[in-house]
């Protein structure tokens, strides 16, 4: 096993113990900091932000050489912004369940999946387990050779939508919203999206292969994700 393997192992091991970080304790984040560390002088992409480079002409070239790319469908496995961390609330209307990312150059859409939590079960129109709402704040990024590693990225709009986990055959109109806000929003997608777009923040990506992703935002925090596979997409 090479180094750059056993690294990778050993975050994930990490993420899956302290629950995607959520439970991380200082120690933890420490040895997350120091693996991240080590796995960023290891990265075997050398220009991991050409995907979202703001000349056509740079991003294709870079397509063509067969390299990693940021572009596809990611999962977080870990992280230690506390935007992030302080989501699993265990009151919350919605139940957290997956997060990641759409990266469609030049969108990247954050992806936060919501489930009906367990003590609203016996609650009418809620749904059932399998329901999902997806949340996705839609950004734009952007990057050049000369500011490779770093992306920035300007808020573009926000898209709610759904999937009604039931099985059942149901009339549109009351009987959708009978089965509850996932089946809403399946039928009725929200996608706002206006003429101006805000600074929204950037990261660098420290490491990028064909699997992982690690980032770090402006602010410092540390985002790792992997690479969705192309017959489990869940966003």
């Amino acid at each position: 096993m090479t180094k750059q393997q056993e690294l990778k192992d050993d975050l994930v091991s990490l993420a899956s113990s302290t629950r995607r970080g959520f439970s991380a304790s200082r120690k933890d984040r420490d040895e997350a900091k120091s693996i991240i560390n080590q796995l960023s002088k290891l990265s075997p992409t050398e220009e991991p932000a050409a995907a979202y480079y703001s000349t056509s002409s740079d991003a294709q070239t870079m397509s063509e050489d067969n390299v990693p790319s940021l572009a596809g469908k990611w999962t977080l496995i870990y992280t230690d912004a506390p935007d992030i961390t302080s989501l699993d609330a265990p009151l919350s209307m919605q139940k957290l369940g997956r997060i990641g990312q759409e990266c469609n150059p030049p969108l990247i859409k954050n992806v936060i999946e919501w489930k009906r939590p367990s003590w609203a079960s016996a609650l009418p129109f809620s749904g059932d387990e399998e329901s999902r709402i997806f949340q996705k704040v839609v950004t734009e990024g952007s990057s050049s050779p000369a500011n490779n590693p770093t992306v920035d990225l300007k808020l573009v709009g926000l898209e709610i939508s759904g999937s009604n986990g039931s099985k059942e055959e149901t009339n549109p109109g009351l009987m959708k919203l009978l089965n509850g806000p996932a089946a809403l929003f399946e039928e009725n997608p929200i996608k706002l999206q206006g003429p101006l777009k805000g600074p929204f923040g950037k990261f660098d990506i420290l490491y990028l292969d064909d699997e992982m992703r690690i980032t770090k935002t402006y602010q410092g925090f540390y985002a790792v994700n992997v690479r969705q596979e192309k017959d489990n997409e869940w966003c």
